[in-house]
């Protein structure tokens, strides 16, 4: 065989190869697999009619995401890796013990190793203190939660990852400054952790039917409600298909064992959600007392249904951050927070919406040497309202609350946002002419910053 006889087998077996994913991009493409975000068809204009310059790797970009089998070829490349190699192909996904698949983002939580700060857990209590506040003033009754991850349950399942760090999670952390600031915590991680069986899914970030109705059992009896799922008979399922597994093999077949309970849910919605995953659902139960406005997370998907029964209406919202402006629109009297281990930081980070409280002075305090960076924005999320967000640089305590002053009402801000020592409120719109004055504590002292 001549050497150009080979070259040109070759070529052949080259495009004979790429003939079946080029000419199945003709036909229907499947459903895009988890959280995949695929890239848009290529277009050779922009919106405002210019010239694409991308256009090109816009095209490589749609090719690459979109090429028949694709997702075929992937999960046969993760089963090949996790059986040859025991190792990821998805960057998300770790595998752990006895076929379990673990979320790699929480792995930090689990070993310690990106602690929030002293002055981001005050800021986290502080403020939740301010919406129990706030809450309480529209006759609604503040309960907050934390979703564990599923590491933090489960290690015996989790590869050789290393050992965690001596000093405490940030949930062990953040609880005690929680009971000093007077918000009511319920603590899921006892709850889940008294259980001899598994409560989350194997395959799955989140827990599962039997860990739903734990959190729902649990909550409920916190605040006073009887309407418990367990004891109760159910039916085992394998129905559930895992998030972490769908990323990992998204042409997979395997399914995750689950509960149905015999007993029915009795709520109705009011209007059919598309999926769990909506920002917005509401249910309505005439059979039950009360009314419910909870934010929540994913961990809501499967916990939403078991709360909605305990409520005769109910409002569940995936909104971050927190507009507390639906207190009023829900005419709720019990607010629920719940949000996952992993996203504490969250709390830290984005301000929930509502009014600053006023607060009352006597004198004048001494300025001091922070420094205080103040930024106003009219976000339209509070109308009537604009929200003034800063920083503060210098000698400030870590558990200091911080106040803004206009002419002669003084607000208290939420101490979270972004950057050093930052603060977040919502002040009205006509007291915006008014020259702001920050006031912070520095060893105990009530000072005065430099704003600029």
């Amino acid at each position: 065989m001549t050497e150009r006889t080979k070259a040109n087998l070759a070529a052949a077996a080259f495009f004979a190869a790429c003939l079946p994913p080029a000419v199945g991009m003709l036909l229907p493409e499947r459903t895009a697999a988890a959280n995949q975000a695929l890239a848009p068809p290529p277009s050779p204009t922009k919106p405002d009619g210019s010239w694409n310059l991308d256009f090109l790797q816009d095209t490589t970009d749609y090719i690459g995401d979109h090429f028949a089998l694709r997702q075929e070829l992937i999960t046969a490349q993760a089963a090949l890796e996790a059986g040859i190699f025991r190792s990821s192909a998805e960057d998300s996904v770790l595998l752990g013990r006895d076929g379990w698949l673990f979320y790699r983002e929480t792995l930090p939580g689990y070993l310690h190793t990106e602690a929030l700060t002293e002055r981001q857990l005050y800021g986290t209590a502080h403020t939740l203190a301010l919406v129990r506040e706030y809450a309480a003033g529209q006759g609604a009754e503040l309960l907050f939660t934390v979703a564990p991850n599923k590491c933090s349950l489960y290690p015996e399942q989790l590869p050789a990852v290393g050992t965690p760090l001596d000093s405490a999670g940030d949930i062990d952390r953040l609880r005690p400054l929680l009971e000093q600031e007077g918000v009511p915590y319920v603590d899921l991680f006892a709850a889940f952790r008294a259980q001899p069986d598994v409560r989350y899914h194997r395959l799955d970030s989140h827990w599962n039917a039997r860990g739903a109705a734990l959190a729902h059992d649990t909550l409920t009896a916190a605040l006073g409600r009887d309407n418990p799922f367990f004891p109760g008979s159910y039916q085992v399922t394998r129905s559930h298909r895992g998030d972490l597994y769908e990323m990992l093999y998204p042409t997979g077949t395997e399914l995750d064992e689950n509960i149905v309970f015999d007993r029915p849910f009795t709520f109705t919605h009011v209007k059919e959600p598309r999926s769990p995953e909506d920002q917005r659902i509401e249910t309505a139960n005439p059979a039950r007392p009360g009314t419910l406005l909870m934010f929540r997370d994913s961990f809501g998907n499967s916990l939403y249904p078991f709360m909605a029964d305990s409520f005769g209406h109910a409002v569940f919202s995936r909104a971050m951050p927190y507009q507390l402006s639906m207190l009023d629109e829900a005419g709720a009297d019990t607010l629920l927070i719940e949000i996952v281990e992993r996203n504490l930081d969250w709390l830290a980070t984005r301000a929930p919406v509502f009014p600053a409280p006023e607060r009352g002075l006597n004198g004048k305090p001494p300025l001091g040497d922070a420094r205080a960076r103040l930024a106003v924005s009219d976000d339209g999320t509070l109308p009537g309202y604009c929200r003034m967000e800063g920083t503060l640089a210098g000698a400030v305590d870590d558990s200091s609350p911080i106040y803004v002053q206009l002419g002669g009402s003084l607000y208290e801000a939420c101490p979270v946002g972004s950057g050093e020592c930052p603060f977040t409120l919502y002040v009205p719109e006509a007291f915006l002419a008014e020259a702001a004055q920050v006031l912070y504590l520095s060893n105990g002292t009530l000072y005065l910053a430099a704003v600029s």
